[in-house]
């Protein structure tokens, strides 16, 4: 929902204001709608921060309408014209035919200008995309939509004004997100060890909002050194289902790949944590171990490995190196 369930946010100030800025300037082009984009894989805040920018004060009269929709994981677009038309009216609607639905949104955004988030955006599909946007160009000069997603090919679909891509949490933010969940209002000065082992711990989740949460939510129903610790010691899939949203997020992401990427993946389970690699070499791998797969022969090999590749850092699985250029690296909780 577009309601901020927390009241600080950790090391996005800067990510929050281009993004903001984007919000509230006039287009330079002829076009009155811009679509604006906030990438990044799942768990590293996108939502958080959408939801910080849709409530800033800043924003209060510089649009007429404002709308707030959660995009389901196979985009409907009868379901989302529905679900939007909901929410700039306040009010449920019975439509059954998407026609109408639409005429009734075009007449509700006629010459208004209009804030519009989608809010985790799976779908790829150029058709659909195009049909949920016909009532959009009706609305006035300066109308946004900023969406939310971890595959860059929506952006594409979507053909995105502006792109910014989240990066994970520099150490210091990293540790005042885990103590306020982990010690809450408590001094974690007050036990060396505990704190000991809780710098230890954040250093594990590399930066990884929604781990550095989870765990520290965690943390905080634990009173014995013995039992950070454990945590501390225990991989991802060692923590109780109930209380991670970690693998949930994960997993999500996981599940929308299509099985030649879902292979692909799965074979850089032997890259080691923090080992950056190079695009050719490991298309090379993938080559030698025949795991990609070439449904059209008339296509080269080389060219399929390096498709596949970038369809995988398109959707945030694969992050630029910031120490060698040319080369990439996997997130550890992904490598986990």
């Amino acid at each position: 929902s577009s309601l901020v369930d927390e009241t600080i946010i950790y090391g996005r100030d800067d990510d929050k204001e281009i993004i903001f800025n984007w919000l509230i300037c006039e287009p330079e082009n002829d076009k009155p709608l811009s679509i604006i984009f906030a990438v990044g894989m799942g768990g590293i805040g996108k939502t958080m921060l959408a939801q910080h920018l849709y409530n800033d004060p800043r924003m209060e009269g510089l649009f007429d309408n404002k709308a707030w929709v959660c995009i389901p994981n196979e985009l409907d677009v009868f379901k989302v014209t529905r679900a939007i038309l909901e929410a700039i009216t306040g009010s449920t609607n019975d439509g059954r035919d998407i026609k109408m639905l639409q005429v009734e949104l075009k007449e509700k955004l006629f010459r208004t200008k209009f804030l519009l988030v989608l809010d985790d955006a799976w779908n790829e599909n150029h058709m659909q995309w195009e049909a949920l946007q016909t009532p959009f160009i009706y609305g006035a000069r300066g109308s946004k939509i900023l969406v939310t997603m971890c595959s860059m090919k929506v952006s594409s679909t979507m053909q995105a004004n502006n792109i910014h891509h989240l990066e994970q949490l520099q150490d210091d933010h990293c540790w005042q997100l885990f103590s306020r969940h982990a010690f809450q209002d408590e001094n974690p000065q007050t036990n060396h060890k505990f704190k000991e082992i809780g710098t230890k711990i954040v250093e594990k989740c590399t930066g990884f909002p929604l781990a550095l949460k989870t765990i520290g939510c965690l943390l905080y129903t634990k009173s014995s050194i013995l039992e950070w610790e454990s945590i501390l010691t225990s991989e991802i899939w060692d923590l109780p289902k109930e209380d991670s949203d970690i693998i949930l997020a994960l997993r999500l992401s996981y599940h929308h790949l299509p099985s030649h990427l879902k292979r692909c993946l799965t074979y850089c389970s032997i890259i080691l944590k923090g080992f950056p690699f190079a695009k050719n070499h490991l298309c090379l791998l993938w080559m030698a171990e025949i795991v990609l797969q070439c449904p059209q022969q008339s296509k080269c090999v080389v060219k399929v490995g390096e498709q596949y590749f970038n369809d995988l850092l398109s959707r945030s699985f694969f992050q630029q190196s910031r120490e060698l250029k040319d080369h990439f690296i996997m997130h550890d909780l992904l490598n986990d």
